[in-house]
């Protein structure tokens, strides 16, 4: 239960409580008062009624009072009646009536009549369903003599519905006040518990993982102070956990860069070494005496290893935790870059007893030229090692609608659907290939290059595979 119902349910019960103890306390106020005023009045009857007696019992010595109280019963019951609006009945002491115009005689008469033969005056109350009666009985005592019993009853009807008006009025006084104090207390509970509600229902918020939350820290008192105090330790919270999570993309983009760079660098040191170990290999083999052949050789041989070199050292510094810092892209000038790839990569097709071909286009794109070259290089490769016969791989190029388009022709088995659905997905290599140590990471890489020159990449499959790369000119 919410404490603003626990709070209202407690108010509303001692209201209620105190509501029935105040109206019981005032109904017995005021029938005490009706009472206190029915006895006075009654009191004040039998005085005067016993003074008329007196007289009427002495205007006649002749006669016995007895004789006399005989004959003047149904005078003074007549006169009694018409003066205090009642009713009488005049008894003598052994029971016997004399006269009465009581229609019902009720137990209290009867009590009271057997009290007033003692010698005492006696006032009983009778409530009626339909109002309430005064009975009065007292002895008739003339010349230190009991003559009789006179009873009087009397109508208090009015009296009591008034008693009975003041106590309903009252009743529904205390009704209306009892839910002006109830609408009070539920304003000011729902007032006071609302920034507790605000609360609680942040602290739920904030359990589960929503800080985006505002709440009214209005007031000064404690729950305004807990309020603010609240928002500051949300805030702090949010600030921590931000900070945590700026540092944890950190890391986690750290490491996906340093394993995405060690991927990378790992295949692109074959690149140099396929050119290094080709040339050299011809060399050692003295497979041809062109002295320019063998000049042009070596120098290639150098270039490569210069750039084996500088791939070592950035390896190295990935490694000590060093950023490897990408250099702004330069002017590429693709004819004579796929012409160079082509020839070095001729050396490594002779093997296979493949040539590779190519028809080429004079044209220009910004990027970075080691990655151009990677991404050749791997396309090539990937030519040469599913490459199946003798049929010749076709290299070109050409300028189309403002990009650079090159394309790589070669006869092989058809791709696997299997496969071929996610052939630019790292890790995916084909069972048909020459060479059982590749890692499957380059078509992968190939499409990462390809992505960051803002160009696209596409593979037809079939006998004939067809590689189609395009790249905005300059």
């Amino acid at each position: 239960m919410k404490i603003k119902f626990k709070i209202t349910l407690g108010i509303s019960s001692i209201l209620i409580i105190l509501g029935i103890v105040l109206n019981i306390s005032i109904r017995n106020v005021l029938i005490s008062n009706l009472e206190k005023g029915v006895n006075s009045s009654l009191s004040e009857l039998m005085n005067s009624t016993r003074e008329t007696i007196k007289y009427r019992l002495t205007i006649d010595d002749s006669l016995l009072k007895e004789d006399l109280l005989r004959r003047e019963s149904e005078y003074l019951i007549k006169y009694i009646s018409l003066n205090y609006e009642c009713r009488v009945e005049i008894q003598d002491m052994t029971g016997n009536t004399y006269s009465s115009n009581i229609i019902n005689i009720y137990e209290e008469i009867e009590n009271g009549i057997s009290i007033a033969r003692t010698g005492q005056a006696i006032i009983n109350l009778k409530y009626t369903s339909y109002g309430m009666l005064g009975i009065l009985s007292y002895p008739i005592y003339v010349n230190n003599r009991y003559l009789g019993i006179l009873t009087i009853v009397k109508n208090y009807d009015s009296s009591y519905f008034e008693y009975i008006h003041t106590a309903n009025f009252l009743t529904l006084i205390e009704i209306i006040i009892f839910i002006i104090i109830f609408l009070l207390c539920y304003f000011i509970t729902n007032r006071t518990t609302k920034p507790i509600s605000s609360l609680t229902s942040a602290v739920k918020e904030i359990g589960n993982g929503n800080y985006d939350i505002s709440i009214s820290t209005k007031g000064t008192d404690e729950v305004a102070i807990l309020s603010q105090e609240f928002i500051k330790m949300k805030d702090k919270i949010q600030e921590q956990i931000s900070t945590i999570n700026a540092e944890k993309d950190k890391v986690f983009t750290l490491e996906k860069s340093r394993k995405q760079f060690f991927d990378n660098v790992t295949h692109e040191i074959k690149t140099p070494l396929t050119s290094i170990s080709g040339y050299a290999e011809m060399i050692k083999d003295n497979i041809t005496d062109d002295e320019e052949f063998k000049k042009r050789a070596i120098e290639r041989i150098y270039s490569e290893s210069e750039r084996l070199h500088l791939l070592v050292l950035d390896l190295i510094d990935v490694s000590k935790g060093i950023s490897n810092v990408q250099s702004p892209p330069d002017k590429i000038d693709m004819y004579p870059l796929i012409k160079q790839i082509c020839e070095d990569m001729n050396i490594k097709a002779e093997k296979y007893n493949l040539k590779i071909l190519y028809n080429l286009e004079i044209g220009s794109i910004s990027g970075h030229q080691n990655k151009i070259r990677e991404l050749l290089i791997n396309i090539l490769d990937n030519a040469i090692k599913h490459s199946i016969g003798i049929d010749d791989i076709l290299v070109n190029s050409y300028i189309k609608e403002n990009y650079y388009y090159i394309e790589v022709i070669n006869k092989a088995v058809p791709i696997p659907d299997k496969i071929y659905n996610s052939i630019f997905d790292p890790f995916v290599k084909s069972p048909k290939s020459k060479e059982l140590q590749s890692s499957g990471l380059g078509l992968y890489l190939c499409n990462e290059i390809i992505k960051e020159h803002f160009g696209e990449i596409s593979i037809q499959n079939g006998e004939t595979i067809i590689v189609k790369i395009k790249i905005p000119c300059l």
